[in-house]
C-alpha cells in the first residue's frame, strides 16, 4: 500500500507538469456527461436546484491514476487516464529525475510503462509487440538500433528464447540489435496468463527505469515494482 500511494502520488506530480491542463479537461467531459440526461429529462427549478446539491455533496476528486490490486507478489499494477501516454509519462519522470536528483519515492522500484495487455499466449505477444513498436515497423521508419527485455513469472508454458525470436524477427528486418545501448526498448512483462507491453527510449541510460538504482547503489535490494498503463475510461 506504502508502494501504491507513493507511486500515485509521483505519478500524479508529474502527470501535472506534462499536462498542465488534463484535470480541466477530464473534469469538463464529466460535467457535459452528467448535463446530458439532464438536458433531455428537463424539470422545473425544484429539479435544478436538487441537481446542483446533489453535484456539490458529489464533487469528487479527479483520478487520473488508479491502482489495481494484484495477486502476484512485488507487482503493483496502475491503470491511468486514456489521455495520458504510459510511456511519455515514465519517459518524462526518469529525463527529469535524472538531472534533478530529488527522490521521490521510498518503496518502489521499477517503473514500467505498458501499452498493451494482452494474454501470456505468444501468437497475442507478437501481436501486441507488433502494436506497440508500429512506428519502427512503418515502411518509412528510419533504421535503428533495438532490444528486447522479456520477463517470464509463473508461467511455465511459455519460453523466454521464443518471445525474444518471434518478437525480433520482423524488427530485425530494418533494425540492428544492440544490447548496451538501444535506442529503443521492448519491455514485455509475463505474469501468470497476463503480458504486459511497452516501448522505452534510451533504456539502459535511464538505469533500466529503476527509481532506486536511479541514485543508489545498484546492489541495493530489489523492492516493488509497478506497472503503469493507460485505459478507456
Amino acid at each position: 500500500k506504502k508502494s501504491a500511494s507513493e507511486t500515485i502520488d509521483l505519478l500524479e506530480e508529474f502527470a501535472n507538469k506534462l499536462y498542465p491542463n488534463l484535470e480541466e479537461e477530464i473534469a469538463a467531459e464529466k460535467d457535459a456527461s452528467d448535463d446530458a440526461p439532464a438536458a433531455q429529462a428537463g424539470g422545473g427549478i425544484e429539479d435544478e436546484i436538487a441537481r446542483e446539491i446533489a453535484e456539490m455533496k458529489a464533487s469528487p476528486k479527479i483520478k487520473m491514476f488508479r491502482y489495481l490490486p494484484s495477486t502476484i507478489d512485488c507487482i503493483l499494477y496502475i491503470k491511468c487516464h486514456r489521455k495520458i501516454d504510459p510511456e511519455a509519462l515514465v519517459q518524462f519522470i526518469f529525463a527529469e529525475l535524472s538531472v534533478t536528483k530529488q527522490r521521490k519515492t521510498r518503496f518502489t522500484g521499477r517503473l514500467i510503462p505498458v501499452k498493451v495487455t494482452t494474454t501470456s499466449k505468444l501468437d497475442a505477444i507478437v501481436k501486441g509487440a507488433t502494436q506497440v513498436a508500429h512506428a519502427l515497423l512503418a515502411e518509412d521508419a528510419e533504421p535503428t538500433t533495438f532490444a528486447l527485455v522479456v520477463n517470464i513469472r509463473y508461467c511455465d508454458d511459455l519460453k523466454r528464447d521464443d518471445v525474444i525470436l518471434a518478437v525480433a524477427a520482423p524488427l530485425d528486418v530494418k533494425h540492428k540489435v544492440d544490447l548496451k545501448n538501444a535506442r529503443y526498448t521492448l519491455v514485455i512483462e509475463v505474469f501468470k496468463s497476463m503480458a504486459t507491453i511497452g516501448l522505452v527510449e534510451n533504456y539502459n541510460a535511464l538505469r533500466r527505469l529503476n527509481l532506486q538504482t536511479l541514485f543508489d547503489d545498484p546492489s541495493a535490494k530489489k523492492p516493488v515494482e509497478d506497472v503503469v498503463q493507460s485505459m478507456d475510461e
